[in-house]
Protein backbone atom coordinates (compact mmCIF):
# COMPACT_ATOMS: atom_id res chain seq x y z
CA UNK A 1 0.00 0.00 0.00
CA UNK A 2 1.20 3.45 -0.94
CA UNK A 3 2.02 5.86 1.78
CA UNK A 4 -0.55 8.17 0.80
CA UNK A 5 -3.18 5.30 0.89
CA UNK A 6 -1.54 4.14 4.40
CA UNK A 7 -1.93 7.61 6.25
CA UNK A 8 -4.63 9.25 4.31
CA UNK A 9 -8.27 11.04 5.31
CA UNK A 10 -9.22 8.38 2.55
CA UNK A 11 -8.66 5.15 3.87
CA UNK A 12 -9.01 3.66 7.43
CA UNK A 13 -8.01 0.30 8.18
CA UNK A 14 -10.22 -1.95 10.27
CA UNK A 15 -9.49 -5.73 11.61
CA UNK A 16 -11.98 -7.44 13.69
CA UNK A 17 -11.06 -8.24 17.40
CA UNK A 18 -12.20 -11.94 17.24
CA UNK A 19 -8.37 -12.89 16.89
CA UNK A 20 -8.95 -13.88 13.06
CA UNK A 21 -6.63 -11.16 11.64
CA UNK A 22 -8.89 -10.35 8.92
CA UNK A 23 -9.01 -6.55 7.52
CA UNK A 24 -11.00 -4.96 5.04
CA UNK A 25 -10.54 -1.18 3.76
CA UNK A 26 -13.26 1.33 3.48
CA UNK A 27 -13.73 4.26 1.97
CA UNK A 28 -13.82 7.71 3.84
CA UNK A 29 -17.75 7.86 3.28
CA UNK A 30 -19.42 6.29 6.02
CA UNK A 31 -16.00 5.14 7.85
CA UNK A 32 -16.38 8.05 11.03
CA UNK A 33 -20.33 6.12 12.28
CA UNK A 34 -18.44 2.90 11.98
CA UNK A 35 -15.64 3.77 13.82
CA UNK A 36 -17.16 5.20 16.46
CA UNK A 37 -19.75 1.99 16.98
CA UNK A 38 -16.85 -0.11 17.18
CA UNK A 39 -14.69 2.21 19.53
CA UNK A 40 -15.73 0.60 22.80
CA UNK A 41 -15.36 -3.15 21.78
CA UNK A 42 -11.82 -2.66 19.96
CA UNK A 43 -10.35 -0.27 23.80
CA UNK A 44 -12.50 -3.11 25.26
CA UNK A 45 -10.56 -6.20 23.90
CA UNK A 46 -7.16 -4.69 23.62
CA UNK A 47 -7.16 -4.59 27.51
CA UNK A 48 -4.19 -2.34 28.73
CA UNK A 49 -2.27 -2.34 25.47
CA UNK A 50 -3.07 0.95 24.56
CA UNK A 51 -0.68 4.47 25.48
CA UNK A 52 -1.06 7.77 24.98
CA UNK A 53 1.14 10.60 23.96
CA UNK A 54 0.03 14.38 24.14
CA UNK A 55 2.58 17.02 22.27
CA UNK A 56 2.66 20.39 20.95
CA UNK A 57 2.41 21.26 17.06
CA UNK A 58 3.58 24.88 16.18
CA UNK A 59 4.23 26.16 12.81
CA UNK A 60 5.93 29.02 11.54
CA UNK A 61 5.66 31.49 8.71
CA UNK A 62 6.58 34.96 7.03
CA UNK A 63 3.91 37.08 5.58
CA UNK A 64 5.63 39.75 3.61
CA UNK A 65 9.09 39.78 5.78
CA UNK A 66 6.84 39.75 9.42
CA UNK A 67 7.30 36.33 11.32
CA UNK A 68 3.87 34.69 12.33
CA UNK A 69 3.55 31.50 13.89
CA UNK A 70 0.78 29.38 16.21
CA UNK A 71 0.67 26.29 18.08
CA UNK A 72 -1.93 23.84 19.30
CA UNK A 73 -1.70 20.36 21.49
CA UNK A 74 -2.62 17.34 20.54
CA UNK A 75 -3.09 13.62 22.23
CA UNK A 76 -3.09 10.34 20.05
CA UNK A 77 -4.19 7.37 22.05
CA UNK A 78 -2.57 3.86 20.34
CA UNK A 79 -3.67 0.29 21.38
CA UNK A 80 -3.48 -3.00 20.24
CA UNK A 81 -0.07 -3.99 18.36
CA UNK A 82 3.01 -2.18 17.73
CA UNK A 83 3.42 0.89 15.74
CA UNK A 84 1.90 1.46 12.16
CA UNK A 85 5.74 3.13 11.42
CA UNK A 86 8.13 0.47 12.37
CA UNK A 87 6.20 -3.05 12.97
CA UNK A 88 3.79 -3.91 10.97
CA UNK A 89 1.16 -4.60 13.30
CA UNK A 90 -2.07 -2.94 13.18
CA UNK A 91 -2.56 -0.08 15.49
CA UNK A 92 -5.37 2.01 16.27
CA UNK A 93 -5.33 5.00 17.11
CA UNK A 94 -7.67 8.15 18.09
CA UNK A 95 -6.73 11.88 17.80
CA UNK A 96 -7.87 14.57 20.41
CA UNK A 97 -7.06 18.40 19.97
CA UNK A 98 -7.14 21.10 17.70
CA UNK A 99 -5.15 22.37 14.71
CA UNK A 100 -3.05 25.25 15.33
CA UNK A 101 -3.55 28.27 13.09
CA UNK A 102 -2.12 31.34 12.16
CA UNK A 103 -4.01 34.63 11.72
CA UNK A 104 -2.51 36.50 8.20
CA UNK A 105 -4.79 39.51 8.69
CA UNK A 106 -5.92 40.41 5.45
CA UNK A 107 -5.06 37.34 3.92
CA UNK A 108 -7.22 35.02 5.91
CA UNK A 109 -6.45 32.07 8.77
CA UNK A 110 -4.16 29.25 7.47
CA UNK A 111 -4.74 26.12 9.48
CA UNK A 112 -1.88 23.50 10.07
CA UNK A 113 -4.23 20.71 9.77
CA UNK A 114 -4.68 16.99 11.58
CA UNK A 115 -5.59 15.49 8.62
CA UNK A 116 -6.45 15.65 4.77
CA UNK A 117 -8.10 15.33 1.81
CA UNK A 118 -5.72 12.46 -0.45
CA UNK A 119 -8.37 13.41 -3.68
CA UNK A 120 -6.97 16.82 -3.38
CA UNK A 121 -2.75 16.13 -2.84
CA UNK A 122 -3.45 13.68 -5.28
CA UNK A 123 -4.91 15.84 -8.39
CA UNK A 124 -1.48 18.23 -8.00
CA UNK A 125 0.75 16.35 -6.02
CA UNK A 126 2.57 20.02 -5.55
CA UNK A 127 4.67 18.29 -2.50
CA UNK A 128 5.36 15.00 -0.89
CA UNK A 129 2.71 13.12 0.85
CA UNK A 130 1.71 15.31 4.13
CA UNK A 131 1.33 13.20 7.70
CA UNK A 132 -1.87 13.22 9.42
CA UNK A 133 -1.57 14.07 13.24
CA UNK A 134 -1.89 10.06 14.72
CA UNK A 135 1.73 9.71 12.16
CA UNK A 136 3.65 12.96 13.25
CA UNK A 137 4.83 11.04 17.03
CA UNK A 138 6.06 8.51 14.63
CA UNK A 139 9.28 10.78 14.15
CA UNK A 140 10.48 10.46 16.98
CA UNK A 141 10.99 6.45 16.31
CA UNK A 142 9.96 5.31 19.62
CA UNK A 143 6.87 2.69 20.32
CA UNK A 144 3.33 3.82 21.54
CA UNK A 145 4.95 2.43 25.14
CA UNK A 146 8.17 4.62 24.92
CA UNK A 147 6.50 8.06 23.51
CA UNK A 148 3.56 7.59 26.63
CA UNK A 149 6.83 7.86 28.85
CA UNK A 150 8.41 10.63 26.95
CA UNK A 151 8.78 14.07 29.18
CA UNK A 152 10.55 16.29 26.98
CA UNK A 153 11.98 16.15 22.98
CA UNK A 154 11.38 18.39 19.78
CA UNK A 155 11.90 17.89 16.22
CA UNK A 156 12.34 20.43 13.43
CA UNK A 157 10.18 18.32 10.58
CA UNK A 158 11.14 18.31 7.04
CA UNK A 159 9.66 18.18 3.25
CA UNK A 160 8.40 14.59 4.07
CA UNK A 161 6.75 15.32 7.40
CA UNK A 162 4.72 18.25 7.21
CA UNK A 163 0.82 18.36 7.65
CA UNK A 164 -1.28 19.57 5.43
CA UNK A 165 -2.19 23.13 5.66
CA UNK A 166 -5.63 24.82 5.18
CA UNK A 167 -6.62 28.35 4.12
CA UNK A 168 -9.53 30.14 4.71
CA UNK A 169 -9.20 32.94 2.80
CA UNK A 170 -11.12 36.65 4.53
CA UNK A 171 -14.38 37.22 4.08
CA UNK A 172 -15.58 33.71 2.04
CA UNK A 173 -17.16 31.30 3.22
CA UNK A 174 -15.63 28.04 4.48
CA UNK A 175 -16.00 25.88 1.66
CA UNK A 176 -13.58 28.36 -0.37
CA UNK A 177 -10.62 26.83 1.75
CA UNK A 178 -8.00 25.26 -0.08
CA UNK A 179 -5.71 22.25 0.84
CA UNK A 180 -2.32 24.03 0.07
CA UNK A 181 1.35 22.51 0.18
CA UNK A 182 3.71 25.11 1.52
CA UNK A 183 4.90 25.52 -2.39
CA UNK A 184 1.84 26.87 -3.24
CA UNK A 185 1.40 29.45 -0.32
CA UNK A 186 2.49 32.24 -2.21
CA UNK A 187 0.98 31.77 -5.55
CA UNK A 188 -2.68 31.01 -3.94
CA UNK A 189 -2.88 33.58 -0.96
CA UNK A 190 -0.63 36.20 -2.47
CA UNK A 191 0.72 37.42 0.24
CA UNK A 192 4.55 36.80 -0.19
CA UNK A 193 4.22 33.61 2.48
CA UNK A 194 6.74 31.37 2.96
CA UNK A 195 6.84 28.44 5.20
CA UNK A 196 9.46 28.76 7.86
CA UNK A 197 9.46 25.99 10.91
CA UNK A 198 7.19 23.18 11.49
CA UNK A 199 7.96 21.17 14.95
CA UNK A 200 6.80 18.43 17.37
CA UNK A 201 7.53 18.63 21.53
CA UNK A 202 6.25 16.45 23.65
CA UNK A 203 4.02 18.22 25.86
CA UNK A 204 2.32 15.66 28.74
CA UNK A 205 1.40 17.78 31.21
CA UNK A 206 -0.45 20.61 28.68
CA UNK A 207 -4.09 21.21 28.75
CA UNK A 208 -5.73 19.68 25.82
CA UNK A 209 -8.58 21.33 24.37
CA UNK A 210 -10.96 20.22 21.34
CA UNK A 211 -12.81 23.51 20.31
CA UNK A 212 -10.90 26.33 19.21
CA UNK A 213 -10.90 29.83 21.26
CA UNK A 214 -10.51 31.75 18.15
CA UNK A 215 -13.25 33.98 16.41
CA UNK A 216 -13.86 33.53 13.14
CA UNK A 217 -16.98 33.73 10.64
CA UNK A 218 -15.55 30.46 8.66
CA UNK A 219 -15.46 28.46 11.71
CA UNK A 220 -18.86 29.45 12.95
CA UNK A 221 -20.10 28.33 9.88
CA UNK A 222 -18.49 24.96 9.41
CA UNK A 223 -19.83 23.95 13.17
CA UNK A 224 -23.07 24.79 12.13
CA UNK A 225 -23.13 23.15 8.97
CA UNK A 226 -20.93 19.90 10.34
CA UNK A 227 -22.80 19.12 13.51
CA UNK A 228 -21.61 15.87 15.57
CA UNK A 229 -20.27 12.91 13.97
CA UNK A 230 -22.41 13.69 10.79
CA UNK A 231 -20.95 13.15 7.44
CA UNK A 232 -19.16 15.24 5.21
CA UNK A 233 -19.51 15.22 1.42
CA UNK A 234 -16.96 17.10 -0.52
CA UNK A 235 -18.29 17.47 -4.45
CA UNK A 236 -16.37 16.05 -7.38
CA UNK A 237 -12.99 18.72 -7.28
CA UNK A 238 -14.26 20.22 -4.49
CA UNK A 239 -12.35 20.49 -1.47
CA UNK A 240 -14.41 20.65 2.03
CA UNK A 241 -12.65 20.72 4.94
CA UNK A 242 -14.02 18.23 7.59
CA UNK A 243 -14.08 20.25 11.07
CA UNK A 244 -13.54 17.06 13.48
CA UNK A 245 -11.06 15.12 11.38
CA UNK A 246 -8.48 18.26 10.40
CA UNK A 247 -9.70 21.51 12.75
CA UNK A 248 -10.80 21.00 15.84
CA UNK A 249 -12.36 17.40 17.76
CA UNK A 250 -14.99 18.49 20.06
CA UNK A 251 -17.42 16.59 18.53
CA UNK A 252 -16.03 13.34 18.29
Amino acid sequence: MSEEARYSEGYAVLCTVTGTGYCMMMGRRGIVGLIAGCLSLLLSACGGSDASFRYRLSFSVSANGVAKSGSSIISVRYWRGGASWGTGEATYTVVKGVAPVIDLGQYGMLVAAMAYDVDVWTSRKACKPPLPAESLPGKFRLEPAALAGLRGGKLDLGDDSYPAFIWFPTGQPYEQAQQLCPEEFSSVIGANIELQSVTIEAAPDAPLLTRLEIKAPWLDEIRIDQKTNSAVYSKSGIFKPNRTRMIETDGI
